[in-house]
């Protein structure tokens, strides 16, 4: 018995456990079908579904033994909420009568998996279809890409907005640490001065004014991130707007925080810098 897991592979789908169907898996043969982890956990959650019975309205031969294990996919695209994840079954096609067939796979779809350009694989695969039935149309060629991209359509506009306004937010952020700190080392003039001529040199200027920046941007940081959290337990329905990402996601934050203190780090050390360079005797006889 020859097990052809060619469609998972084509797919990318995981065979978790027990077997996919094979060249066996007839009309003469028992009916069998696989179910994918969804399932497994919803129907089989304290006890092993290989091996158990389905019976199906649509089956010639019920009841279906269960005889794999397998991912779930995301069928209605990639931006299928949690809450409407359903239960996926499968069922070999060469187990239903064929006339069957004509009725129930009008929309039939074939999926091709090859590292060749599409202009390149596209004849010979409506000569294959060709081969089996010459009156089937070959029609709505797409990409997985494509495909991919087309359901996330409704994300990719959100996202690009609010990209836009989260770049704007962090220059407006910079120039703001800007001005906020150039203001207060110009107001803090003698007091450097001073510093300066009682014996601290330009670095430990330059290092006090930075800290003093981060000290501030900790403050924010940390504040910014649990509204975050907050926000994302009780507007869980913005966490559809990442694939694969949560709201809460420790990675996604710990980098964010890292670039907003990247940012307040640039934008103290210009004002720090000029502070650093100040001539204590001249800022003392000006003062």
């Amino acid at each position: 018995m020859r097990e052809n897991t060619l469609t998972l592979r084509t797919m990318g789908i995981p065979l978790i456990r027990g077997r996919f169907f094979t060249l066996e898996d007839t009309t003469k043969s028992p009916c069998v079908v696989a179910i994918d982890d969804v399932f497994a956990r919803t129907y089989f959650e304290h006890s092993d579904p290989l091996g158990q019975t389905i019976t199906m309205g649509f089956s010639p031969t019920p009841p279906c033994q269960i005889v794999g294990v397998v991912g779930h996919v995301r069928i209605q695209g990639l931006s299928e909420p949690a809450t409407t994840i359903r239960n996926q079954l499968y069922f070999p096609l060469y187990q239903d009568p064929d006339q069957w067939v004509a009725d129930n796979y009008r929309g039939l779809s074939v999926v091709v998996r090859t590292p060749l350009n599409i202009a390149a694989v596209m004849p010979e695969i409506k000569a294959a279809v060709y081969k089996a039935g010459g009156d089937q149309p070959v029609y709505d060629v797409s990409t997985m890409q494509a495909i991919v991209a087309a359901s996330m359509s409704v994300q990719r506009f959100p996202m690009m907005l609010f990209g836009a306004f989260a770049t704007l937010a962090l220059l407006l952020a910079a120039v703001g640490v800007y001005g906020v700190f150039s203001y207060s080392v110009t107001q803090r003039v003698p007091e450097l001065g001073i510093r300066m001529a009682l014996g601290a040199n330009p670095r430990d200027v330059l290092r006090m004014i930075i800290v003093e920046g981060v000290d501030l941007a900790l403050i924010g940081v940390v504040t910014g991130t649990s509204i975050a959290v907050i926000v994302a337990q009780v507007l869980p329905s913005f966490s559809r707007l990442l694939y694969g990402i949560k709201a809460t996601d420790p990675l996604t934050l710990a980098v964010t925080s890292l670039v907003l203190m990247s940012t307040v780090i640039v934008a103290c050390y210009i004002p720090a810098r000029r502070a650093a360079n100040l001539d204590p005797m001249i800022t003392l006889r000006n003062e």
